[in-house]
C-alpha cells in the first residue's frame, strides 16, 4: 500500500494503458449502442426545456446541466442519442476513476483490472444512461473524492485548488454536493495533519474559488426567493425510509456488499487514511436522514478500492487468491442486472417485461403529441382562437416543443421552472388542462368538462397513461390564477 508523504505513481506503461482504454471504450461503447433505443425521458424533456430558457438557476437544479443539453443538441441535433452521448463520454471517465483510485492507493495492476471490472458492471455506472443531473453529480464527487486521496496521501498543497475547483463546479451541477463538502470539512477538522492547512493561503484559496464559481446560483436564488429551499422540502427526497434506502445500496452494491464493509473497516483503522473514510461516512448518514440511496453512490469506488487493497495485504496467499477471484465472479454476475440498468428492451416489450416501472417515462411523446393535436384541432374555431394548453407535469411541454411543429397554441406547466416561463402577454379565455380532472380545476372554471383521456403506446405505465385533458372556460385571466397552480415538489 502507497503510504510516503510524497508517493510517485510508477509511469503508466502499454498494459496499463490498454487495460484502462478497454475498459472506457468498452462501456462508452455499450452506451452509444443502446442509448437510443428507448425515446426521451420526462426529465430530459425538462432539461431541454430549461436549455432553452438559459438562467444562473432553476428551481431544482443549477445551470450547468441544462445549458449542457442545449450545447450538445445545437451541435448534434436533437434526438436521443444524441442527447446521450455526452453521459456515454462521462461513464467512461467514471470507470477510469475507479481504476485510479486503487493505483493511487498502491494496488497491483491486477487490483486495478477488478476494479475497472467492477466499474463497467456496477448499476450505479452502468445505469446512468440518461442525460440527467445525476451522472454530472457523480463526475464531479469522484473527481473532487481523487482530488482529496491525492492530499491526504502527498500532502501537496496545489491539490486544495483542484479540490475547490471541482467542488465550485459541483455546485453548479446539483446540490447534493454540499453533503461531500460538509463531510470533507469535518474530516479537516478532525485531522491534526489536514486542520494544519487551515493556517495556509491554499485551503482558503480553494474555498475562495468554490465560491466565486457558485456565485451566479446564489445570486439567482437571492433574487428568485431562494425556490430551491421550497422544492427541497416539498419534494422530500425521500425513497421510503431506512429500509428503502439501505435496500438501494444493496442494489448499487449487489454482492460486493462485504468488500465495501471491509474498505470502511480498512479507511477507519489507517489513520492516515482516515479523512478519506470520514468523507465517505458522512453523506451516507445525511442521506439515510433526508435523501436517495444513489446520492452518496459516487463515494463506493473509493471505499472499494481500499478494501481491494485490503484484500491484497492478506498474508495467507491461497486465502487472498480464492477472495480475489470471489470479487471478480460477483463483479461479473452484476451483470444479471443488465436489463434493469441498460435499455436493451424495446418500448413495446416495457410493459410484458414490467420494466415499465424503470423507463415507462420514455415512451409515447410523439403520441402524445399527436393527441393533443386531434384534440385541440377538434375545437371549434372560436374556442381554438382563446385556447392554451397547461400540463400538471413538466413532460407535455418539452414534448410539443420538440414534436408539436408550431401546430399548437402556447403549452405551459406550473410545475417546477416552468412555472416562471408564463408567456406575456397572455390573453387565453380558455384551457385544455393535461392531467387535470374537472373537480381539480373547478375554482378556477366556470365549466370544466372532460375531452379526451390519453393514452400511451404499448400499454406503458407512466404519468400520462390515462390522463384526463379537461376543457376549462376560465373564471379569470391566467396570471391571476398561476400562483394558486404552483408546483414545487
Amino acid at each position: 500500500m502507497c503510504r510516503p508523504r510524497h508517493p510517485r505513481l510508477p509511469s503508466v506503461h502499454r498494459p496499463t494503458f490498454l487495460l484502462y482504454g478497454g475498459a472506457a471504450v468498452g462501456i462508452v461503447a455499450l452506451h452509444l449502442a443502446t442509448n437510443g433505443t428507448l425515446g426521451f425521458h420526462i426529465d430530459e424533456l425538462y432539461y431541454l426545456d430549461c436549455g432553452r430558457h438559459p438562467a444562473f438557476g432553476y428551481v431544482d437544479f443549477p445551470p450547468i446541466v441544462p445549458l449542457l443539453a442545449r450545447l450538445e443538441t445545437g451541435l448534434l441535433g436533437v434526438s436521443p442519442w444524441a442527447l446521450r452521448v455526452l453521459p456515454a463520454l462521462i461513464s467512461g471517465i467514471l470507470v477510469v476513476l475507479c481504476g485510479a483510485y486503487v493505483r493511487r492507493l498502491g494496488g497491483s495492476l491486477r487490483l486495478q483490472a477488478i476494479a475497472l471490472l467492477f466499474a463497467i458492471t456496477t448499476p450505479f455506472i452502468l445505469g446512468t444512461w440518461l442525460f440527467q443531473t445525476v451522472i454530472f453529480d457523480q463526475l464531479t464527487w469522484m473527481l473532487a473524492l481523487y482530488w482529496f486521496l491525492c492530499l491526504v496521501l502527498q500532502r501537496r498543497l496545489r491539490h486544495w485548488i483542484l479540490l475547490g475547483i471541482t467542488l465550485g463546479i459541483g455546485l453548479e451541477v446539483k446540490y447534493t454536493i454540499l453533503a461531500l463538502i460538509v463531510a470533507i470539512g469535518v474530516a479537516v477538522v478532525l485531522t491534526p495533519s489536514l486542520r494544519k492547512d487551515l493556517r495556509t493561503k491554499y485551503l482558503w484559496i480553494a474555498i475562495g474559488l468554490m465560491l466565486l464559481i457558485w456565485a451566479p446560483n446564489l445570486i439567482w436564488q437571492l433574487a428568485n426567493g431562494f425556490p430551491t429551499i421550497t422544492y427541497v422540502f416539498s419534494h422530500g427526497g425521500s425513497t421510503g425510509g431506512i429500509g428503502a434506502y439501505l435496500e438501494g445500496l444493496s442494489l448499487l452494491l449487489f454482492l460486493l456488499l462485504p468488500l465495501w464493509v471491509a474498505g470502511f473497516i480498512s479507511l477507519f483503522r489507517n489513520r492516515e487514511l482516515r479523512p478519506i473514510g470520514i468523507a465517505c461516512l458522512i453523506p451516507l448518514v445525511l442521506f439515510l436522514v433526508a435523501g436517495k440511496y444513489y446520492y452518496a453512490a459516487p463515494t463506493i469506488p473509493t471505499v472499494m478500492a481500499q478494501g481491494l487493497v485490503a484484500l491484497a495485504g492478506i498474508k495467507r496467499r491461497q486465502l487472498r487468491s480464492r477472495l480475489t477471484i470471489a470479487v471478480a465472479v460477483a463483479s461479473l454476475l452484476a451483470l444479471l442486472l443488465v436489463p434493469i440498468t441498460v435499455p436493451i428492451v424495446p418500448a413495446r416489450r416495457l410493459h410484458t417485461t414490467g420494466l415499465d416501472s424503470f423507463y415507462g417515462d420514455t415512451v409515447g411523446w410523439p403520441e402524445i403529441t399527436q393527441e393533443l393535436t386531434s384534440i385541440y384541432s377538434a375545437l371549434p374555431p372560436s374556442e381554438r382562437r382563446t385556447t392554451v394548453i397547461i400540463s400538471a407535469y413538466y413532460g407535455v411541454p418539452g414534448a410539443l416543443h420538440i414534436y408539436g411543429k408550431k401546430q399548437l397554441p402556447g403549452v405551459m406547466s406550473p410545475q417546477l421552472s416552468d412555472y416562471f416561463w408564463l408567456p406575456s402577454p397572455l390573453t387565453a379565455t380558455d384551457a385544455l388542462m393535461v392531467n387535470y380532472a374537472p373537480s381539480d380545476v373547478a375554482w378556477m372554471c366556470k365549466s370544466a368538462r372532460i375531452v379526451a383521456h390519453l393514452t400511451v403506446p404499448y400499454q406503458v405505465a407512466n404519468l400520462e397513461q390515462g390522463a384526463p385533458v379537461t376543457f376549462c372556460e376560465l373564471k379569470q385571466p391566467i396570471p391571476s390564477v398561476w400562483p394558486r397552480l404552483r408546483n414545487f415538489s
